[in-house]
């Protein structure tokens, strides 16, 4: 016996609801991880150009005190150089808060010496967090530095302007190099400050992040998990329900095993009972026809006989044949439904048909005709085709006085067609209707054998077992084409 697991007190989870949840958690995951990178790529340009905007500034610093003592003009273009990289990032600080356009922003950027690539990050991460206190904090600093940058360049136009006069003498150059250290030493400590406040607010923000990875990673993990449990108790008790289900399989089968010993033991008593009508009936129907037949033929029976005697010869034979049908369609549903499949010659079945009503066709004046190439061989169940063709042969010349009845089969279009056409009365279009309906829907089925007749009813019911299907062409006193279309695959 199974051992059952614990219960829990949950709903059972589907897959659709552990879908869903697996979805909108990867989705915030995925989303958490690409801002992560995110930041963390802009936060990483920021630093960057913090760093140049501080090589810019001590390149200014150091290039300014050169020019102050040598009065050389490549030691000022260095300081405009190297302040011509924190100028670039002022232009850029300016513009991105007072909402310029992109392209203005990128350029001032560029002029910062920041990378091409970084750009964009660093645009988004100033618009995303420029109202977030530690950011806020950043970027008071970085105006503030600017503010000193300002204030550096200054004081080296003064110092240029008074080299350009000729009056840097030696206290002129202690006094600047004072202002120049102070000055300095404000913006590297506005630097650190920048710098700190930008690391505190990141760091914060790393924080927050990572914990929402974990929470939405744990949710991902107890949904999985729970999912699992669940479907674990389900196939638990879909095997309890199988076990207890193939007891009952195996019990039906024992019971449809003994149902089918006594089908075959009722099966072989059909046979004895379907042998005894072909012989207890049809012999003395055969007799009787004989009988008539000859009786018929004597030129000494007077005319009243001759139409009595003509009468119980049309009856027996009319008799023979319905049982003749009958017996033939129930050997076939009882023991050769589906048939062997043997090769055989169609010609040779249709002149097999052509000289079984030979003479009552000749009787009515009406001839044969067939229209099948010598060679045209099938394989599908030959017993089933023959009845049918019997059937449609038989309405054929029961409905035809001096006239002709083509027999004919060909192959097209993968079907098998066979055809009897007949000059005779034609059908109704009531009575065509009526088979097509029975045809085409089975749930409909009405017999009306008293008016109609069993024969087309029985082809129907044979055209179910080799999937054939039959149409009607008729117009009435000019003749019917009945079509027969098997499928040869």
């Amino acid at each position: 016996m199974v051992n059952k697991l614990p219960k829990l007190n949950l709903k059972a989870l589907n897959l659709q609801q552990v879908i869903s949840i697996t979805v909108i958690a990867c989705t915030i995951l995925i989303l958490v991880n690409y801002y992560t990178i995110k930041i963390m790529s802009a936060t990483r340009s920021y630093v960057n150009g913090e760093s140049l905007y501080s090589k810019g500034h001590n390149k200014a610093v150091n290039s300014l005190l050169l020019f102050l003592f040598t009065e050389q003009d490549l030691y000022w273009q260095q300081f405009e150089d190297g302040l011509a990289v924190n100028f670039g990032n002022e232009k850029a600080r300016i513009a991105m808060q007072s909402g310029a356009e992109k392209k203005i922003i990128e350029n001032a950027l560029s002029e910062g010496k920041n990378s091409v690539e970084d750009l964009d990050d660093m645009i988004w991460l100033f618009n995303t967090f420029k109202s977030v206190p530690f950011f806020k904090k950043a970027i008071y600093h970085w105006e503030l530095g600017d503010q000193l940058n300002r204030e550096l360049f200054q004081l080296g136009q003064n110092i240029h302007q008074e080299n350009n006069k000729n009056k840097l003498n030696e206290n002129y150059r202690s006094e600047m190099v004072l202002k120049i250290n102070v000055l300095s030493s404000k913006i590297e400590l506005n630097q650190d400050a920048f710098s700190q406040s930008f690391g505190i607010g990141t760091r914060a923000t790393k924080k927050y992040l990572i914990w929402f990875n974990v929470m939405f990673s744990l949710i991902l993990i107890s949904t999985i998990t729970l999912y699992y449990y669940a479907s674990a108790k389900r196939i638990q008790r879909s095997q309890l329900k199988i076990s207890a289900r193939t007891k009952q399989l195996l019990s039906t089968i024992k019971d449809l095993k003994k149902a089918k010993y006594n089908l075959s033991k009722e099966i072989i008593q059909h046979k004895k009972i379907i042998g005894t009508i072909s012989h207890d009936i049809q012999s003395p129907l055969k007799y009787i026809q004989v009988i008539a037949k000859h009786l018929l033929d004597n030129p000494q029976q007077d005319p009243l006989s001759k139409k009595y005697i003509a009468s119980i010869y049309k009856s027996s034979t009319q008799l023979n044949d319905f049982t003749k049908n009958l017996v033939d369609y129930s050997k076939i549903y009882i023991e050769d439904r589906h048939g062997e499949k043997k090769t055989y010659s169609i010609l040779e079945l249709i002149e097999n048909k052509i000289l079984f009503f030979g003479e009552v066709a000749a009787n009515n004046a009406t001839t044969f005709i067939a229209e099948v190439a010598v060679d045209l061989l099938s394989n599908i169940n030959s017993r089933v085709v023959s009845v049918i063709i019997h059937n449609l042969t038989d309405n054929a010349v029961k409905n035809t006085h001096n006239g002709t009845i083509t027999i004919g089969a060909k192959i097209e279009n993968q079907n098998l067609i066979y055809y009897v056409n007949d000059t005779g009365i034609g059908m109704k279009e009531e009575q065509i209707n009526y088979y097509m309906t029975l045809q085409n829907n089975r749930d409909l089925e009405k017999l009306i054998l008293s008016t109609y007749g069993i024969g087309l009813h029985l082809v129907l019911e044979l055209l179910l077992i080799i999937k054939g299907k039959i149409h009607f062409e008729s117009n009435v006193r000019q003749g019917t084409k009945v079509t027969v279309t098997i499928p040869l695959e």
